[in-house]
């Protein structure tokens, strides 16, 4: 999704959610919020919902980081990552505690920022398997084997088949 396409979306995001809960929801962007004061920040208040934004993979030394004070991310109010595609690899590898933490619950927006159509995912999943002449299946097992490499394509393809456990 284009950058200015995310942005419109997360701002989309935020407005519903601050409906639909009743709570005002904060936007943090890991790339432009000091890093040392956003355990602080996530607790005053603690009970509003926080959006942590990556549109860029913001590097390992943070997500690293991040996972060190994972307690701090602990907190009343829900905390959701809003991230590009290209993020998903490198906080796997490199946050595993938060990437547990987060667990199957990874989901892929659409263009316009809602979720993709089952014809759009079904689209972009024969996309995947005709340039990689490899099938879902595949994909499934050598996740399973742990065989599957941790390129952005790849995280995407099993998110689309409802795999994001497999991250």
């Amino acid at each position: 999704m284009p950058l200015q396409d995310s942005e419109k979306a997360l701002n989309n995001l935020r407005t519903d959610l601050s409906s639909l809960l009743q709570k005002p929801t904060r936007v943090f962007n890991l790339q432009d919020h000091p890093f040392e004061q956003l355990g602080e920040s996530l607790h005053q208040p603690g009970d509003d919902v926080v959006i942590l934004a990556a549109t860029v993979d913001p590097g390992s030394a943070l997500w690293s980081s991040l996972d060190l004070i994972r307690s701090a991310l602990e907190r009343k109010g829900p905390i959701i990552f809003w991230l590009s595609a290209d993020c998903v690899p490198s906080l796997s590898e490199h946050a595993p505690n938060i990437r547990s933490f987060i667990g199957g619950g990874i989901f892929a927006a659409g263009p316009d920022g809602g979720m993709m159509t089952e014809e759009d995912r079904q689209s972009r999943l024969q996309q995947l398997a005709e340039h990689y002449q490899l099938t879902n299946d595949e994909i499934v097992s050598r996740a399973l084997s742990g065989t599957l490499p941790s390129e952005p394509h790849f995280i995407e393809w099993l998110v689309l088949l409802g795999r994001g456990d497999l991250v």
